[in-house]
C-alpha cells in the first residue's frame, strides 16, 4: 500500500469517516467499507503479482545460469560453470558459451564472437 494510488484512496476513506454528508447526518460507512475492500484487494493483487514476477526472474535467473560439460575424474559431467577451477578440462560444441577461460586443447581453429564481452562487433579468429 506504499504508492499514490493507495494514499489517495486511503485519504477518501479517512475522509469519509470524518467529514459528515451534511444536514447532521452521521459519517459514511458504505463509502468508508468500499474504499478498505478496494484498499485490500489491490494490495492482495499487487502482493500475488509482485510474488509470481519474483518467481519468474528466479526461473529464468535458474535456466541462464550457464552450465558446461567438465571431464574430472575420467568422466565427463555436466555442471555449473561457477564452480570451474583452474586445470579443468572443458568440452566445447558448435554454439556453445565458453564458460570461464580457456585453452584449446585440441580441434579445429575457433571463430570466436566476443562482442558480449568487449562491448563490440570483433569476431576473431583463434587457432590452437
Amino acid at each position: 500500500m506504499w504508492n499514490p494510488l493507495s494514499w489517495v484512496m486511503e485519504a477518501a476513506a479517512v475522509m469519509a469517516i470524518v467529514l459528515a454528508n451534511g444536514g447532521g447526518e452521521g459519517p459514511d460507512w458504505q463509502d468508508f467499507v468500499g474504499i478498505i475492500c478496494l484498499l485490500i484487494i489491490n494490495s492482495t493483487i499487487s502482493f500475488i503479482e509482485e510474488n509470481n514476477a519474483g518467481n519468474a526472474a528466479a526461473a529464468l535467473m535458474a535456466r541462464l545460469a550457464p552450465k558446461t560439460k567438465v571431464l574430472r575424474y575420467g568422466q565427463w559431467q555436466e555442471t555449473d560453470a561457477a564452480i570451474l577451477v583452474p586445470g579443468d578440462i572443458i568440452s566445447i560444441k558448435l554454439r556453445d558459451i565458453i564458460p570461464a577461460d580457456a585453452r584449446l586443447l585440441e580441434g579445429d581453429p575457433l571463430k570466436i564472437d566476443q562482442a558480449s564481452a568487449l562491448l563490440d562487433s570483433d569476431k576473431s579468429q583463434l587457432n590452437n
